[in-house]
């Protein structure tokens, strides 16, 4: 931890949470928030990074799997073939 810090008022309840998880982790109370707060900005970068993935999978027309499940029944065993045919085919 750098040499900079700042004083945080906390409610009384909220500091024994705080301290009753910092125990259960074997750490310090600013250790656990450091935690706390590295976990969260990385599950904010994924949830980001899925969102950002989903919109250019729609702006590119979808995964063209199928609407129903026998749609998407037949695509996963059409693609099954493929790969048979693709990687097996020359066995036979």
């Amino acid at each position: 931890m750098n040499g900079a810090t700042i004083s945080l008022q906390l409610p009384a309840g909220l500091y024994t949470k705080l301290e009753t998880l910092a125990q259960e982790e074997h750490t310090e109370p600013v250790v656990f928030l450091t935690q706390l707060i590295e976990t969260a900005s990385q599950h904010r970068a994924w949830t980001n990074d899925l969102a950002a993935l989903r919109n250019q999978i729609a702006q590119d027309g979808g995964l063209k799997i199928g609407n129903t499940k026998e749609e998407v029944v037949e695509r996963l065993r059409q693609t099954r073939r493929e790969i048979f045919e693709a990687e097996y085919a020359h066995l036979y």
